[in-house]
């Protein structure tokens, strides 16, 4: 769900792409179901083709799949800005030239 906690200190820009990813999952769960559901609507009636029923549940289980994959991705993300926030950033020379050389 687009409601779960989030660091206050993370990038706005970052926090607003995970909120995207998750509404975008729960976007992609609501067609599993809307292709179930159709599924079932037309399941047994006259003239619908016998493959339909199989090719509506293998794109609902597509959606559902990608759902996961945005979660993750979203997890991932909000992990990322968490991380990159949290990190103490070491101080910048005063001078470039005392930088140590590689």
């Amino acid at each position: 769900m687009a409601t779960e906690s989030r660091p206050a200190t993370a990038s706005p820009e970052l926090l607003a792409y995970v909120d995207d990813l998750r509404v975008d999952a729960d976007r992609m769960d609501g067609y599993a179901q809307r292709l179930r559901g159709a599924a079932a609507t037309l399941g047994g009636r006259t003239g619908t083709p016998e493959w339909s029923g199989a090719a509506l549940e293998r794109h609902a289980v597509a959606c559902t799949a990608a759902a996961a994959q945005l979660r993750s991705a979203a997890t991932a993300l909000l992990a990322h800005a968490t991380e990159r926030t949290a990190r103490p950033h070491p101080p910048a020379p005063a001078d470039a030239s005392l930088r140590p050389l590689k």
